[in-house]
């Protein structure tokens, strides 16, 4: 029987006139597969090889037919990360893969994701000269959009994972400590925890007041060490279980100006006021950062905002699989918010001089409202008195 995605999926195939669906490793791979055991982030990164021109050979393939069958094919190494209830397994070497899709590729019309598309174009032409490949990476966009029960309580699980590892981090953080080892303690929670994987290289950004160092956002220093008077703005996640997490927050080492603080009191405000606003099915994507702009305005805080209203600077993104899903947090996106939609709101303030603070929370619409699946604690600003 096949279940609800793979009925939606095939209807997608159906609808874009297609034969079959092939992906390499990928988070339509993954989605295809109903399958979170695989760690293929790391190898999506294979398309940045292949824009300079290699030629990357994929670990594992997915096929689907025109009745919806799924196979894999996959390295024997691999073998045991595929559910063999949900899809045909078939295990062979990378050497032997051209001659193994020879024998399950059927159709002439196939669509194709962005990994390893120079090999697999060329694969398929060896099986079948007549074969046409249609490039079809964002075929599954509006579906991946919207989260399921069991994505919904990973991503959920991850994101308070995340939390209890970041008040692990505040809570030790000492002065005289490096940027650098700021950030190698957030990955070694991960790895203590058995997390996979880090969602994007970890940023513990350090800015000190009064310092060249503070009179721009960037760049950060890894060798910066902690003293009074650091802002430190957090941009951290974790991966695991095949999702991703994506969190920010800011702390200050030491006694804050009281205009910094009221800044970030005010940050917080606007991000849970632009939460409160969201009416599911009426809500527009374009929308929400104003609410934040809104907020931050009456608050007189909005000069300090890195973004202002008409700016297209990217403001937050959905997330699931991928860290950064489409859309993105700007204006000129007018999505409807839906419920089971999971995105990262992540609005942030510059003080010249003083530093830089970010609040960044995964936020859950709800068929009700929307509701953040970070719940670190809003009011921990100032540490190390």
């Amino acid at each position: 029987m096949k279940s609800e995605r793979r009925k939606k999926i095939l209807n997608k195939l159906r609808e874009n006139g297609l034969d079959g669906l092939l992906f390499a490793s990928g988070a339509d791979f993954q989605y295809l597969a109903e399958c979170c055991s695989y760690l293929w982030q790391r190898n999506c990164f294979n398309q940045m090889a292949e824009t300079a021109g290699a030629l990357i050979i994929p670990e594992a393939l997915i096929f689907m037919d025109g009745e919806g069958k799924t196979t894999i094919l996959t390295i024997p190494s691999l073998k045991d990360h595929f559910d063999i209830s949900k899809n045909e397994v078939v295990v062979s070497y990378l050497d032997q893969f051209e001659d193994e899709l020879s024998h399950i590729v059927k159709g002439r019309k196939i669509g194709i994701g962005r990994d390893c598309d120079k090999w697999i174009i060329n694969a398929l032409k060896n099986v079948d000269e007549k074969i046409e490949t249609i490039k079809v990476e964002n075929i599954f966009d509006d579906l991946r959009r919207i989260k399921d029960e069991k994505e919904i309580a990973i991503m959920n699980k991850l994101a308070k994972f995340t939390d209890e590892a970041m008040l692990h981090v505040v809570k030790h953080m000492y002065e005289g400590m490096t940027m650098f080892e700021c950030e190698r303690m957030v990955v070694d929670y991960g790895l203590s925890h058995g997390i996979q994987d880090l969602s994007f290289p970890p940023t513990c950004g350090f800015k000190t007041r009064n310092t060249k160092n503070a009179e721009n956002i960037e760049p950060f220093e890894a060798e910066r060490k902690l003293v009074p008077g650091t802002m430190v703005a957090f941009d951290i996640g974790y991966m695991d279980q095949g999702y991703c997490s994506d969190w920010g927050r800011t702390v200050y080492y030491g006694k804050a100006p009281e205009f910094v603080k009221k800044g970030y009191e005010a940050l917080q405000e606007a991000q849970c006021y632009m939460i409160d606003k969201i009416r599911p099915g009426v809500t527009k994507f374009s929308e929400l950062y104003g609410y934040i702009c809104d907020k931050a305005e009456e608050l007189g805080y909005y000069e300090y905002l890195r973004f202002k209203r008409e700016e297209r600077g990217g403001n937050g993104h959905h997330i699931g699989s991928e860290v950064h899903e489409l859309p993105w947090m700007r204006a000129d996106e007018h999505l409807v918010l839906q419920p089971g939609m999971i995105f990262c709101s992540e609005p942030k303030m510059f003080f010249p001089n003083e530093g830089y603070m970010r609040v960044e929370d995964m936020v859950m619409v709800t068929k009700d409202g929307a509701v953040s699946l970070s719940e670190f604690p809003r009011d921990l600003f100032e540490i190390g008195i």
